[in-house]
């Protein structure tokens, strides 16, 4: 068949199509939803699945989810925005990257503003005002444009034994003594090996997972209100000489220079530890008899350990990040993929994305009686301590540095007054050569 003669024929069917209904057949659109291999995708692809089976057919649009390899990801990403391709429409970055991808992601407010975008199409209403406050602020930039829609949020929290601890530790000094307690070489009779994990490979989320030991001690990357580099001062030294504490008690769980999420997920199954600083992810799999026969009924989650102020509270941070799905500026489709966008990310979609596996951090997801996730217990404690790292063009380096101290005080490779100094110093250094 010509092409010609296929035209006239469309053209015939969209004819038909508005003489027995009245309403012209929709344009018909594929998007490329783009996501890294993992629980995330896993959790889109039936979303996905579903809009195309119920919706695809009236609106026009279909959903095509992808997947490509966790290794090496984001800078394939990168690669693809810089050199300008259209597809995929939708891609899958960190809030910590949003800063450096802004020249090639939309900004989405004026799509948000679009009411036929802010509907479902069950004819369901909208808002942004159903994120979460923390992950809003961790896809909004200082200037209010907003870079994404966050479809995970995830957040570090305590785990700890409820079968051994009756009151999880209030301050970090606490959590010092205590892991000494569950520690057998220190204390014979400790049920447990270890007193706790954490997170020391030399990788991003090491230095994320110890801004929260920063973060409540004082201690900021940037200056109040500026983004020069805020330089030598104690309330590092007292934060990073918990992780120094730890290493001189040896109390803390073997192997910290290489463990990252899995390590510390496999000691909490594992038994042989009290206490971990860990994702929220990580609840679903400790929290199965299946999964972690040894625990599962044993976990329990608290806020992180903060320091005592002068008037006696405790002052407490807990970090946020987002994953989101951003617009490519050069894509050809941006109505289209905004709309499966807004419906996966606060409508019906954002439920089915929770149910297979997802986060979807929005309130009537968190606040469900029948989440799977423990989000009704994590979101007074995100509500009140939570923020993230804010928006630079260069955050993912500065917290690679960050990382490497942390790594070198937990082996006993720095002091906590070397790295307090040494930190900023790299910082400012690795900015000023830009």
């Amino acid at each position: 068949m010509s092409k010609r003669i296929a035209a006239i024929l469309l053209c015939l069917g969209l004819v038909l199509a508005v003489a027995v209904t009245g309403v012209a057949a929709p344009k018909k659109v594929t998007i490329t939803v783009q996501m890294f291999s993992g629980p995330e995708y896993d959790a889109m692809a039936p979303t996905a699945k579903y809009w195309n089976e119920k919706y695809s057919a009236a609106t026009g649009i279909t959903v095509n989810a992808v997947a490509l390899s966790r290794m090496g990801y984001f800078e394939k990403m990168q690669s693809q925005l810089v050199a300008g391709l259209r597809e995929p429409d939708l891609v899958h970055p960190f809030n910590m990257a949003l800063g450096q991808l802004r020249p090639y992601l939309e900004d989405l407010r004026p799509y948000l503003a679009k009411a036929d975008l802010m509907t479902g199409p069950d004819g369901e209403k909208y808002s942004i005002d159903g994120l979460l406050d923390p992950a809003k602020a961790c896809v909004t930039a200082a200037d209010g444009a907003i870079l994404g829609m966050p479809k995970d949020m995830s957040e570090l929290c305590v785990y700890y034994r409820k079968d051994l601890i009756s009151n999880p530790p209030e301050t970090w000094p606490e959590l010092v003594e205590m892991a000494k307690q569950y520690t057998k070489s220190i204390n014979p009779k400790s049920p447990t090996e270890y007193g706790v994990v954490l997170q020391g490979k030399y990788e991003k989320w090491t230095y994320c997972s110890a801004l929260e030991t920063l973060w409540s001690a004082g201690y900021e990357i940037f200056k109040p209100g500026d983004k020069e580099i805020a330089m030598y001062n104690a309330d590092a030294v007292k934060a990073f000489k918990v992780y120094e504490d730890l290493f001189k008690a040896k109390a803390l769980y073997p192997g910290f220079d290489n463990t990252e999420y899995p390590e510390v997920s496999a000691a909490l199954e594992s038994g042989n530890v009290a206490m971990a600083v860990q994702w929220n992810a990580n609840y679903f799999s400790l929290s199965n008899k299946e999964m972690s026969p040894k625990v599962y009924d044993k976990i329990a989650l608290a806020p992180p350990p903060g320091w005592k102020q002068a008037d006696g509270k405790v002052k407490r941070a807990m970090y946020v990040q987002t994953i989101n799905l951003s617009l490519n500026k050069k894509s050809r489709n941006k109505d289209a993929a905004m709309k499966f966008l807004t419906w996966s990310t606060f409508g019906e979609g954002a439920v089915l994305y929770a149910k297979y596996g997802g986060s979807s951090p929005i309130k009537k997801v968190w606040m469900a009686k029948d989440a799977m996730m423990p989000y009704p217990v994590l979101a007074p404690m995100v509500s009140e301590y939570g923020r993230s790292l804010p928006m630079h063009n260069d955050m993912s380096e500065l917290v690679m540095i960050g990382s490497s101290w942390i790594q070198k005080v937990g082996i006993g490779n720095a002091t906590a007054e070397q790295a307090a100094k040494g930190l900023p110093e790299e910082m400012a250094a690795f900015l000023k050569s830009r």
